[in-house]
């Protein structure tokens, strides 16, 4: 494998916020991913995903190597991030009964970082941590965009974040920086699934030293990608959920645009797949009045990963119009996997992952005008051959728990030679 595994436990844990079978969000399907990875080359690693009271219910363990830790939702505390303690006794509880020696935690909330930091405190443990977001950042939702304005936010300072909270104060603020740093810093080391998201969090206060890039893998990628194209009108495609910061306001707002074109509008297909998630009744009623005045505009429904890549394989390009920064979102490499090229406002992850010209086209931030002039360009048969050409190899689940054991393996000698 390339590194000492000597250096590294015989027993591990992958953490998340959620499980798969509650959350279908990025960061726990690649968490998820990363464990089946590592029991695919032979390390007896452990998943344990946190889980409400009340959706004990829903919960579907997958196998006996899957644990649950179970929280109050009620209890916690969403400013400083802080569990109740019976999710830290909780998690101390499993990794002793497991005899486990290294855990890599795949984000704090609803974990807390109390959890965090008394994991980090067992004897002999190595503690990493995954970042998936900005959470940690901004308490906007870990958008890093402003409210109510709604404007892209570059960095977190007390008094930005007081115009989008002016209830609190900026002591509060500052103890929140403080209180998220002091939960990070006893970590062995940081794994970013971006290096747009690495860079900011180094300018924020991790240490550059510890912090490393691994691009998410996928848990089951298909065998083979969408053959050439045939003929018919060519197909745009959302995935994911249609909450106000995925941006498919700008997909309806370029729709509009597309229904003036009668050429364009036989040309091309909006096809929205998702679950609505927070969204206004004045989006509700017009993404409905849309659906009924386009019939180029078709609203799929949610979908499960199981079928993502044959609902993928039924498009020509994903569309990503999201109007925050992303980082890594899991579905350009399932996008990438059937061989779709990916149209993407260009900022942020998406930015990185989808080289404007190369594997995908770049659009301007919420503008409709620009991702029509996008699609225009990408319903030719031409640009969409030299786009998939440079569509890049997709990291499988397996490739991510190869480096992610290189990493571990790296970090523990350096804390060797340290505690010399």
């Amino acid at each position: 494998m390339g590194f000492d595994q000597a250096l590294l436990p015989k027993r591990m844990a992958i953490v998340s916020h959620s499980h798969p079978s509650l959350s279908k969000g990025g960061a726990e399907i690649s968490a998820y991913a990363l464990y089946r990875g590592l029991r695919e080359i032979g390390i007896d690693a452990i998943y344990i995903g946190a889980c409400a009271e009340s959706d004990r219910g829903k919960l579907a363990l997958g196998s006996d190597s899957e644990f649950a830790l179970f929280r109050d939702a009620a209890r916690y505390d969403h400013f400083y991030h802080l569990a109740p303690l019976g999710v830290e006794d909780n998690l101390l509880a499993i990794l002793a009964e497991q005899r486990i020696g290294l855990v890599n935690f795949h984000h704090f909330y609803n974990i807390g970082l109390n959890t965090l930091r008394a994991a980090q405190r067992l004897p002999e443990m190595l503690t990493f941590l995954t970042i998936h977001e900005f959470l940690a950042i901004c308490h906007n939702h870990g958008q890093m965009v402003t409210r109510p304005a709604q404007i892209l936010c570059e960095r977190a300072r007390a008094e930005d974040c007081l115009s989008c909270f002016p209830g609190e104060s900026r002591s509060r603020f500052a103890l929140r920086k403080e209180t998220m740093l002091d939960g990070f810093g006893a970590f062995d080391g940081f794994v970013s699934p971006s290096r747009f998201l690495a860079e900011r969090f180094i300018e924020w206060g991790l240490g550059a030293d510890r912090t490393t890039v691994i691009e998410n893998g996928l848990l089951s990628p298909p065998e083979a990608a969408r053959d050439e194209r045939g003929e018919g009108a060519w197909v745009f495609g959302f995935f994911g959920q249609i909450t106000p910061f995925k941006g498919v306001d700008v997909i309806l707002d370029a729709a509009d645009l597309i229904a003036k074109d009668a050429e364009l509008a036989r040309k091309v297909r909006l096809r929205i797949h998702g679950n609505l998630v927070g969204q206004s009744q004045g989006f509700t009623e017009r993404f409905e009045a849309a659906l009924k005045a386009y019939p180029f505009l078709t609203y799929a429904g949610a979908y499960n990963n199981a079928s993502v890549h044959r609902l993928m394989s039924e498009c020509d390009y994903l569309v990503i119009p999201s109007k925050w920064w992303e980082n890594s979102p899991v579905v350009i490499q399932e996008a990438y996997s059937v061989g779709l090229p990916v149209i993407c406002t260009g900022i942020g992850g998406m930015a990185e992952k989808v080289p404007d010209g190369v594997s995908g086209l770049h659009f301007r931030l919420g503008d409709a005008s620009d991702l029509l002039r996008a699609i225009k360009l990408g319903a030719d048969r031409r640009n969409h051959e030299t786009l998939r050409r440079g569509i890049p190899h997709v990291t499988s689940a397996r490739d991510m728990a190869e480096r992610y054991l290189a990493f571990f393996a790296t970090m523990a000698a350096t804390r060797l030679v340290e505690a010399r």
